[in-house]
């Protein structure tokens, strides 16, 4: 079998383990003579140097959590909102951006580790930032939170841009794998960087979910500026009329003044206050499902991102 054969073999097989293939990527990129895609298969069997590397498969949006501990409570997976950080740590905290090498997540799941792995926060963040998420504890660790399905999901996503590579690649140059290592490339620059960016760089697999208006939260939807559906969703959470008393003519002069930070300091500082309250048990829930659903309800109302 050809080596394009075998490389479309490795990436339709379920268990065929994907440093492998890029291995058989790497040789079919020395007999092309293909530097870019060359550069692409060394990126991910060794790693990306930087966060602005990254292709978009290798950044996920992800939760962080935190343990908290004060006199009286204990919290040990504690939803924290990025609103509390400032903003030039947001987006940074907002996301998971994976560049180690494919091999070390290709690990992660063969050792069977199930739900999600983490990627801790600096200590000196968690207590500064994090703490003020609750009155009466103090965040004594936090972390980013990512799900197994994402790291899977970039294996599937490697898989994929290789196989329409070599797909493609075939179709042009049928004999392409079998030229000896540092031949003439087999098609023009021009038709090779094509071949590279629609199945390569492209935005294979990438699926939008979201919708700029709504957020759903258990049965309640939420929409953006719907006093009615915020209430209704606190209200689930266990949240009384009075735990929330002042929290809509915060919101209101919060959406008056037009300023992105000032709902987000608005926010975060009523998650702060209901988290403390499902902590000393008047809401009576969980602290880390009541943070968790009001982060998300107080966010989706004021149509910023959590």
């Amino acid at each position: 079998m050809s080596l394009i054969h075998d490389i479309q073999a490795a990436s339709i097989a379920k268990d065929h383990d994907v440093p492998t293939l890029l291995r058989m990527c790497k040789l079919l990129a020395a007999r092309i003579s293909h530097q870019a895609f060359a550069d692409w298969v060394d990126h991910e069997l060794n790693g990306y140097p930087s966060i602005d590397d990254l292709p978009d498969y290798r950044i996920v949006r992800v939760d962080s959590y935190g343990s908290f501990a004060g006199p009286f409570h204990q919290a040990n997976r504690l939803q924290i909102s990025v609103a509390i950080l400032p903003e030039e740590f947001r987006e940074q905290y907002r996301h998971a951006y994976m560049g180690s090498s494919i091999s070390a997540y290709t690990a992660l799941l063969s050792e069977g580790t199930s739900g999600s792995v983490q990627e801790p926060w600096p200590l000196a963040l968690a207590l500064k930032y994090a703490s003020q998420l609750t009155p009466d504890m103090q965040c004594v660790e936090a972390w980013k939170e990512i799900p197994i399905g994402a790291i899977v999901r970039l294996m599937d996503s490697v898989k994929t841009r290789v196989l329409g590579f070599v797909i493609d690649l075939e179709r042009e140059a049928p004999n392409a794998g079998e030229l000896p290592v540092g031949s003439q490339p087999p098609l023009s620059v021009e038709k090779m960087t094509q071949i590279f960016n629609t199945n390569i760089t492209g935005n294979v697999g990438n699926v939008a979910n979201a919708s700029s208006n709504f957020s759903q939260s258990s049965a309640t939807v939420m929409e953006t500026g719907n006093w009615q559906t915020l209430q209704s969703r606190l209200s689930e959470l266990g949240l009384t009329a009075a735990d929330t008393q002042g929290l809509q003519e915060d919101i209101k002069r919060a959406l008056a003044t037009g300023s992105e930070e000032e709902k987000r300091k608005t926010a975060g500082s009523w998650i702060g206050q209901l988290a403390g309250k499902a902590a000393s048990g008047v809401a009576g829930v969980g602290i880390e499902a009541a943070a968790s659903g009001i982060a998300k309800a107080i966010a989706a109302y004021l149509g910023i991102a959590g």
